[in-house]
């Protein structure tokens, strides 16, 4: 399988500890670029307070009909060869359905998790959205980033701004490895092997999210075993990690679990 170079964009201390945060679509290969680079500065400008943050994008040259498994396997071989103990993972979105996958599949690379605006499977309403939007890269079409655009912020009102700004911006790097990814995620399903996590778990997640509706993330929180749950009530999928407490929250947890104590599934902590 080809795609096994993965660049990264570091943050913070170099002596901070790891954590390796695994991006949502669309990602780019390699460094992020315009609004998703502003936009990931702003989701790890908590984390990189305590922890030297290794941003990864999606693998290059990803071959059709591969599995989230063959991906997170790619990781995994990153992280054995950049770090010699287990990291800290946090992915958001289809990065949050990596980071399952590899945490299921090695454990013992993964010494504690952040799920952010993820589950261990899409819902319905995802999984519809996705196969239209791999349908639309297939095509070519330009209007495939503003289809996922929406479906992400679950704003009708600025459906014409968004559209307008989404054909205005330069269309995805590697298309045809971007839509084996989105592939890869309609397949994903962790759901019976959740138990194989043994890191401490937060999951954070939007009461409005789409594409991970909150009973999905519900049941992935009980299917962990050691794992914590914050709920912002009022968020659509894209606004998870940009409330105002995610940074806060997450940094909480990381801090806390640098020498982990036991912490068993909880009842949701939820935030407007």
């Amino acid at each position: 399988m080809t795609g096994t170079v993965l660049p990264t964009v570091a943050y913070g201390d170099p002596a901070a500890p790891p954590l390796v945060f695994l991006r949502g679509l669309p990602s780019a290969p390699g460094r992020a670029r315009g609004l998703d680079a502003l936009t990931e500065r702003v989701i790890v400008s908590g984390p990189a307070r305590t922890h030297r943050v290794h941003a990864v994008g999606r693998p290059a040259r990803l071959e059709p009909g591969a599995s989230m498994a063959e991906v997170a396997d790619l990781y995994a071989t990153m992280l054995r060869g950049r770090f010699r103990t287990p990291a800290a993972i946090m992915g958001v979105s289809t990065g949050a359905s990596i980071a399952l996958q590899l945490a299921v599949d090695h454990p013992d690379l993964v010494s504690s998790l952040v799920v952010a605006a993820g589950a261990a499977t899409l819902g319905a309403n995802g999984r519809a959205a996705q196969r239209r939007y791999a349908d639309l890269l297939g095509a070519g079409d330009p209007g495939a980033t503003s289809e996922l655009a929406l479906a992400t912020m679950d704003a009708p009102l600025l459906a014409p701004a968004v559209k307008l700004v989404t054909r205005l911006l330069p269309g995805p790097a590697d298309p045809d490895g971007l839509r084996a990814l989105v592939e890869a995620e309609e397949r994903f399903d962790v759901r019976d092997r959740l138990s194989r996590v043994s890191a401490p778990a937060l999951v954070v997640s939007g009461g409005r999210d789409f594409f991970y509706p909150l009973q999905l993330a519900a049941e992935t929180v009980r299917g962990l075993p050691r794992a914590s749950h914050v709920v912002y009530l009022n968020r659509s999928h894209a606004g998870v990690a940009l409330h105002p407490r995610f940074g806060r929250d997450v940094g909480d947890f990381l801090r806390a679990h640098r020498g982990a104590p036991d912490l068993r599934a909880t009842r949701p902590i939820p935030y407007p």
